[in-house]
C-alpha cells in the first residue's frame, strides 16, 4: 500500500472499513477452503489413479498369465508322438492304436480348454489323415471342415489373431510349401469374447466405470459387458505423447461427462484401458463443497445482518452528528439534534448542542470585526496591482498623434479610457465575470497595438452562462499583463496569446496561455508550489489573484500553473461551479 492509498484508507468511513474487514475475512476463509477443496480433489484423484493402476496391473498379469499358459500348452502338444503318427496316414497304425492316439489327443485338448475359462475351444485339423479333433469330439473332416481350416491358414503363427468376433491362436505342425501342398496339422485355440468381456466387467468397481481392450492391428475392441460409456468415445478422446504412445494417466470428456482414464500396457490381445466417471469418485467431495458453500452463504448472511445492525445503531447516529457538523461548517447554527434513547449518542448530541450555542454567541461578538478585517485585506491586495504598462501606452498614443494617425489614436485612447475608468471606479469590490472580461479585452487591445506585427491575440467569447458569475475585480487582466511581460515581450515575431473559457463537470476554467519564451519546468513547478503554499513574502501578481479568489470563494477557487500546449506557460483560474453560481446574486462573501 503506497502513501496515497494509506491516506485514502485513513479518510474512509468506519462503515467502509468494517465492510472491508468482513469482506477480507470471508474472502480469506473462502480462499483457504477452496484451496483445501482443490487439494482434496487432487488427492482423491491421485488415489483413484493408484487404485486403477493396481487393478489394471493385477488384471493384466492374471489375464496374460492365463492366455500365455494356454498358448504354451498349445505349443507343447506338438511334442506328442501320437499326434505325429496320427498326422501321417502312412504311419501304419492299426485301428486300436489309432483310436487310442485320437482319444489321447482329445483328452489333452480337453485339459487345455479347462485351464482357463477364457479358452472357448481347442481344435486340431489333420488334413493328410483327414481328422478333426476338438476338446469334445473326434471325427473325419468333411468339406466344411476343410474350408474352415483353410480360413485359418493366413493367421500368423505365435500371435493372437482376431476375425471381428473372436480371438484365435493358430499353430501349424509344419510350414506349407505352396497352396496345393497340405501340412501335417493345424492347432486352433479359440478364446471366448464373452468371457473376456466378463473378465473386464470385474474391473467395473462403480456404476459409472468400464474397461476395454483395443487392438491397433485389427482395429478391434472388446469392452466390459456392463460398460457405462461407449468405449469408442473414450478411445477417440485419448491423448498420445510425442512418441505416439497413449498417455498412461489422463482425463477425457465423453458423452458430456468427465472420466478418469488409465491406459495399461500392451498385452497379447491389445491395449488395456480402464476408466471411471469422475463424478462417481468425486461426488462426495463435491457434495461436501456444496454444504461448505451453504455454510459460507450463511456466514455471509450473518455478516450482512451485523453490518446492517451496526449501521442502524452506530453509523446512522454518527452520520447524523457529521451532518450537523457540516451545517455548522456552512454557518447554520440554528438546528439542534436529539435522540430518543438514553445512550452514549444522546450524551454526544447534548454536548454538540451546547457547543453550537456557544459558537453562535462567539460569532455574534466577532463577526463585524472579522468581516471588516477581511474586506480591508482584500482592498490592500487589490491596491498592490502594478499598472506598469501605463507609461508605454502613453508613449504609443503620443507616437500615433505625431504621425497624424488620428483614427487609430482615437480608438487606442478609447480603450485606454475604458481601462482607467475600470481601475478607478469606486463601488463594489466584486463585479460580474462579463465586466472583468470586457476590461481584459480593452487591456489586450492596448497591448495588441503596442506589439503590433510581433504577435496575435486569440480571445474567445465568454459563454453567456458564465456572464453573471460574480468575481473579485482584476483577476484576469493581471494574468494577461504577466504573459506580455514575461513570455511575449522579447518575442520578435509569431507570438500568440490565447484566452479561453471551458467548463468541466464540476469547475469553470479561464485559461491564459502563450507561446513565449520557454520557461524551465522547474520554474513552473516552483511557481505552482508558491501558489499552493502562498509562501511569497510580497503578495503580488499571480499569488495576489490566487489569495483573493481563495478568500472570496471560501477556498473553492484558485489558480494552477502548467506547461502550455503552445510551448509557453498556461495559467488557469478555476472556480467550483457550485460556488460560482451560488454567488450570482452579487452578495459579497
Amino acid at each position: 500500500m503506497d502513501k496515497e492509498q494509506r491516506k485514502r484508507w485513513k479518510r474512509s468511513s468506519l462503515q467502509t472499513k468494517q465492510i472491508l474487514a468482513f469482506t477480507t475475512i470471508i474472502v480469506s476463509f473462502m480462499a483457504i477452503m477452496f484451496f483445501l477443496h482443490i487439494r482434496t480433489l487432487k488427492t482423491v484423484r491421485e488415489m483413484t489413479y493408484d487404485k486403477m493402476r493396481a487393478q489394471a496391473e493385477y488384471y493384466l498379469e492374471s489375464f496374460e498369465m492365463e492366455v500365455s499358459h494356454a498358448i504354451n500348452l498349445q505349443i507343447e502338444i506338438f511334442n506328442d508322438r501320437k499326434l505325429a503318427f496320427l498326422a501321417q496316414p502312412e504311419a501304419g497304425l492299426d485301428d486300436f492304436e489309432k483310436r487310442d492316439a485320437l482319444l489321447s489327443v482329445k483328452e489333452k485338448l480337453s485339459s487345455i480348454a479347462g485351464v482357463s475359462n477364457l479358452v472357448e475351444s481347442c481344435t486340431i485339423y489333420m488334413p493328410k489323415s483327414e481328422y478333426k479333433i476338438t476338446d469334445s469330439a473326434v471325427r473325419r473332416m468333411n468339406a466344411d471342415d476343410f474350408e474352415e481350416m483353410w480360413s485359418f491358414v493366413d493367421y500368423e503363427n505365435g500371435s493372437i489373431s482376431y476375425d471381428g468376433e473372436k480371438f484365435y491362436s493358430v499353430e501349424m505342425g509344419q510350414t506349407r510349401g505352396d497352396e496345393d501342398e497340405a501340412f501335417n496339422f493345424m492347432f486352433v485355440l479359440t478364446f471366448s469374447g464373452g468371457q473376456i468381456e466378463n473378465k473386464l466387467s470385474l474391473l467395473n468397481t462403480t456404476a459409472n466405470s468400464g474397461a476395454f481392450i483395443y487392438s491397433d492391428k485389427y482395429h478391434a475392441m472388446v469392452q466390459s459387458s456392463t460398460a457405462h460409456c461407449s468405449s469408442a468415445r473414450i478411445l477417440s478422446e485419448l491423448k498420445k505423447d510425442e512418441q505416439g504412445e497413449y498417455v498412461k494417466v489422463q482425463e477425457v470428456k465423453a458423452g458430456g461427462e468427465n472420466y478418469l482414464v488409465f491406459v495399461g500396457g500392451n498385452g497379447s490381445m491389445g491395449t488395456f484401458v480402464q476408466y471411471t466417471e469422475e463424478g462417481a469418485v468425486m461426488g462426495y467431495i463435491k457434495q461436501s463443497w456444496i454444504y461448505l458453500s451453504i455454510g459460507l452463504l450463511i456466514l455471509l448472511g450473518i455478516s450482512i445482518f451485523f453490518v446492517i445492525y451496526t449501521n442502524r445503531t452506530i453509523h446512522k447516529p454518527i452520520g447524523l452528528l457529521l451532518e450537523a457538523f457540516g451545517r455548522v461548517k456552512e454557518g447554520n447554527l440554528n438546528q439542534h439534534i436529539y435522540r430518543n434513547t438514553e445512550d452514549e449518542f444522546s450524551y454526544l448530541y447534548s454536548g454538540f448542542n451546547d457547543m453550537e450555542d456557544r459558537l453562535k454567541h462567539l460569532i455574534d461578538e466577532v463577526y463585524i470585526q472579522t468581516n471588516l478585517a477581511q474586506r480591508a485585506q482584500l482592498k490592500q491586495l487589490q491596491a498592490q496591482i502594478n499598472p506598469h504598462f501605463l507609461y508605454n501606452s502613453f508613449f504609443t498614443l503620443s507616437r500615433r498623434i505625431k504621425r497624424q494617425d488620428y483614427e487609430n489614436a482615437e480608438e487606442f485612447a478609447k480603450h485606454l479610457g475604458n481601462y482607467f475608468r475600470y481601475l478607478t471606479r469606486s463601488g463594489s469590490d466584486y463585479i460580474t465575470l462579463d465586466q472583468e472580461v470586457s476590461h481584459a479585452k480593452s487591456y489586450a487591445a492596448i497591448q495588441g497595438v503596442r506589439f503590433a506585427g510581433r504577435l496575435s491575440i486569440e480571445f474567445e467569447e465568454l459563454p453567456k452562462r458564465f456572464a453573471p458569475v460574480m468575481v473579485p475585480r482584476l483577476i484576469l487582466q493581471p494574468l494577461l499583463e504577466n504573459a506580455f511581460e514575461h513570455g511575449l515581450e522579447n518575442r520578435v515575431k509569431d507570438g500568440l496569446l490565447r484566452i479561453s473559457f471551458t467548463e468541466t463537470p464540476s469547475e469553470i476554467h479561464i485559461t491564459v496561455e502563450d507561446n513565449g519564451e520557454e520557461a524551465e519546468d522547474s520554474d513552473i513547478e516552483q511557481m505552482q508550489r508558491s501558489i499552493e503554499e502562498m509562501e511569497s513574502d510580497e503578495v503580488t501578481g499571480i499569488i495576489n489573484i490566487h489569495k483573493r479568489l481563495q478568500f472570496y470563494f471560501d477556498k473553492k477557487a484558485g489558480i494552477f500553473v502548467r506547461r502550455s500546449e503552445l510551448g509557453g506557460v498556461s495559467v488557469t483560474i478555476w472556480i467550483l461551479t457550485e460556488a460560482a453560481f451560488r454567488r450570482e446574486d452579487g452578495k459579497e462573501g
